[in-house]
C-alpha cells in the first residue's frame, strides 16, 4: 500500500492519501488539510478516490470533507457507527470491521477516549496504524472535550493499541512530535505516556502534562 502524507489544517494536522498500487483505488484518512495538493496527486497517479476514512469528528479533522464530497460525488464516507453528527451519507462501522481499498485491507479499531467516536485504522499486513488523535509521537491525545473520557482512552491505548505488534508504525492526526510517524516500540521507549502500570499512573501522567501546558 502506498501512503502520502499532507500537513496543514488547523493545527499541524496530518491527512493521508493511501492507495492500492495494483488497482489504483484510493482513500483519504481525515480530510483535514487543503485539498488541492491531494487532488493533484490523485490526478497525477490516475487514482480512483473511493473512500474517506474519518478517525473522529472533531471539526479540524473533517474541515475539508464538503470539498471532497463536492468534487467526488460518489465517495463513501466512513466513520464510527456511534457518531451522532449530521454527516450526510456516512457509513458507520464497528470495532474490527474490514474496509477494502482495492486489494488492500484496512481493519477498524474502536478507540474512544480522546473523543467518543474515535477510530484507528490498521493495515495488519504492513503493520501500519492511523491513529487520529488517540496517540501521537511521544504522547496520547487529550481528554478535555465534554465527550472525552480518560478511562476509555487508557483502555484504548493499553488494551488495544499497545497489544499490536511493536513494529507497527503509527501515523497520527497531528505533527506534534519530533517526527511525523513512529513505531509503537519507539513510542514506548521515548514516552512515559506508554509505560504506565495502571490507570492511576496514566491519569497522573496526563494531569502532569496538562499542568505544564
Amino acid at each position: 500500500m502506498k501512503i502520502k502524507t499532507f500537513q496543514g489544517g488547523f493545527d499541524n494536522n496530518l491527512s493521508y492519501l493511501i492507495w492500492c498500487e495494483k488497482t489504483k483505488i484510493a482513500a483519504i484518512i481525515d480530510p483535514a488539510v487543503e485539498i488541492h495538493p491531494i487532488v493533484e496527486l490523485i490526478n497525477q497517479n490516475n487514482l480512483i478516490l473511493d473512500k474517506i476514512l474519518i478517525t473522529h469528528t472533531h471539526q479540524d479533522h473533517i474541515l475539508h470533507l464538503d470539498d471532497f464530497k463536492y468534487l467526488f460525488n460518489n465517495i463513501k464516507i466512513i466513520c464510527s457507527n456511534v457518531t451522532d453528527n449530521d454527516i450526510t451519507g456516512f457509513y458507520g462501522i464497528e470495532h474490527k470491521e474490514i474496509i477494502s481499498i482495492g486489494e488492500e485491507i484496512i481493519i477498524s479499531l474502536f478507540t474512544p477516549g480522546h473523543f467518543y467516536n474515535s477510530l484507528c485504522y490498521w493495515h495488519q499486513k504492513e503493520n501500519l496504524l492511523f491513529t487520529g488523535d488517540t496517540i501521537f509521537v511521544g504522547r496520547s491525545g487529550r481528554t478535555k472535550d465534554k465527550k472525552s473520557n480518560i478511562k476509555d482512552l487508557y483502555n484504548s491505548i493499553y488494551n488495544i493499541i499497545l497489544n499490536l505488534p511493536k513494529k507497527t508504525v503509527i501515523y497520527p492526526g497531528h505533527h506534534y512530535g519530533y517526527k511525523k510517524s513512529i513505531t509503537i516500540k519507539e513510542n514506548i521507549i521515548c514516552s512515559n505516556f506508554f509505560n504506565c502500570k495502571n490507570f492511576k499512573e496514566f491519569n497522573d501522567v496526563m494531569n502532569d502534562f496538562e499542568s505544564k501546558r
